[in-house]
């Protein structure tokens, strides 16, 4: 029977076998980079959409394990999700796959994105084989099927939803437009600024009851209305939540449970909570105009957004096929960089060697086993290069790395003494540095 789970983006592989590519794509980054060739500005509406409303909750991925003991899975259906989900999260993996237009259409959602908080995980159902997940394929993609399969409005039963819906906007516009109205036109938010708010996360926040009763606020006959005579004070609070999910700080993984968002309103700082001196179906219509008292702008400061807290990047695919270093790999995307920084730098250490040294197994190089780890880079390297699997710029950090008299401080050098130097503590930043510069030769390793 097929389970329905969460699974970390960075575990999710594109199918090089999806039916939407013409051929069968070599490794990940050429089958993100074919699918988004051919779907264009189709994959940039995705996104968009995604930015703006999150996945939706009741369409799950469909995937199976890449291999029986592998913690890796393959997405048979929705690698358009995913393929806009890894742009959002990097869209210079496309540099030369779309036009330029839908390049830089990437990159300023990607801002966005990284401020509203990226995915961790998304959910999904795992079924065993293709053979399994057959059935569900084909009721989603060859038509109506009798009425089996997905069965399309009319033109009569979209022009009837669209009346409707418009209907319903005209009796009420939702809270978390009325909030960020008020607040913009109370000159608290910019118009950029207002952007950058995810609204999907305000709506979850500002629909939880304990938050609004915290903040002062209610939602009433389609209406803002204010529980508190202190317009200024409701300002501050609403804003500080508002900056809060901007800056990413509260990103919508933090909030998507109800708990969650209970305990975010419990949590709120006691300075911006407002006391309410109106009974619930009380409030009064919040107006657009300016609030006699200047609001706390300390408590509304948006904090900057934290460099990621892993080593490897949740938008890094390595095709690990060796059980030992897939647990090692596994546990350097699992690991604090800032909590445990001591045992990332070993860790780092043996991936890189073991991975050389399993490229040198796998394609028969004449490498020692016993030569330095400097020695395995530079012959790993070349016959990367002769192989061009890793350009001649890509191959220039890992040149770097076992060059001894280079200027730069040599990243061996460095992983050698966080493993044998008792005086030597390895810093996060280095840490993040070193695998950055090292990824496109890492990747080129693994990949199939």
């Amino acid at each position: 029977m097929p389970e329905t789970t969460f699974i970390k983006i960075a575990d999710l592989l594109i199918d090089t076998d999806n039916p939407r590519l013409q051929e069968s794509s070599e490794g990940q980054r050429e089958a993100l980079r074919a699918l988004a060739r051919k779907q264009g500005r189709k994959l940039l509406a995705l996104a968009s959409h995604i930015l703006e409303h999150g996945l939706n909750p009741g369409d799950h991925l469909y995937v199976m394990p890449l291999k029986p003991t592998d913690r890796r899975f393959v997405v048979l259906e929705g690698n358009r999700r995913l393929a806009a989900l890894k742009a959002l999260e990097n869209p210079d993996l496309l540099a030369d796959a779309v036009t330029p237009s839908v390049l830089k259409g990437f990159r300023g959602f990607s801002k966005a994105y990284q401020l509203a908080g990226p995915l961790d995980t998304v959910s999904c159902v795992v079924f065993t084989s293709r053979d399994e997940v057959q059935p569900w394929i084909v009721l989603r993609h060859d038509g109506e099927l009798g009425g089996a399969g997905i069965v399309r409005w009319g033109s009569d039963d979209k022009a009837r939803f669209r009346a409707r819906m418009s209907q319903r906007k005209q009796r009420s516009t939702e809270i978390q437009t009325q909030v960020l109205d008020f607040l913009q036109g109370h000159g608290h938010l910019t118009a950029k600024e207002r952007g950058e708010v995810p609204a999907t996360s305000l709506k979850r926040l500002l629909q939880t009851p304990r938050l609004r009763e915290k903040v002062g606020i209610e939602f009433r006959a389609g209406k803002l209305r204010a529980l508190a005579d202190d317009e200024a004070a409701i300002a501050s609070a609403l804003l500080f939540v508002a900056n809060d999910l901007r800056s990413g700080n509260t990103k919508t993984r933090d909030i998507y449970h109800a708990r969650d968002r209970e305990k975010y309103a419990n949590n709120l700082p006691a300075s911006i909570v407002v006391t309410a001196t109106k009974a619930a179906g009380q409030g009064v219509e919040l107006e657009a105009r300016p609030p006699a008292t200047k609001i706390d702008t300390k408590t509304a400061k948006p904090k900057a957004a934290k460099p990621r807290d892993r080593l490897i990047p949740t938008d890094c695919v390595l095709a690990v096929n060796e059980p030992r270093l897939s647990d090692i790999e596994a546990e350097l995307r699992r690991l604090s960089i800032e909590e445990t920084p001591n045992a990332i730098s070993v860790l780092f250490r043996v991936f890189v060697e073991l991975s050389c040294d399993a490229y040198v197994v796998r394609t028969k190089m004449r490498t020692p086993e016993k030569a330095s780890l400097g020695d395995k880079l530079k012959d790993v390297m070349t016959n990367l290069v002769q192989r061009q699997r890793l350009s001649s710029k890509q191959a220039e950090p890992v040149k770097r790395a076992y060059a001894k008299d280079s200027f730069l401080s040599p990243s061996i050098t460095l992983m050698n003494q966080y493993v044998h130097n008792l005086n030597m503590s390895p810093i996060s930043s280095d840490l993040r540095a070193s695998w950055d510069s090292l990824q496109p030769f890492l990747t080129a390793i693994w990949t199939p």
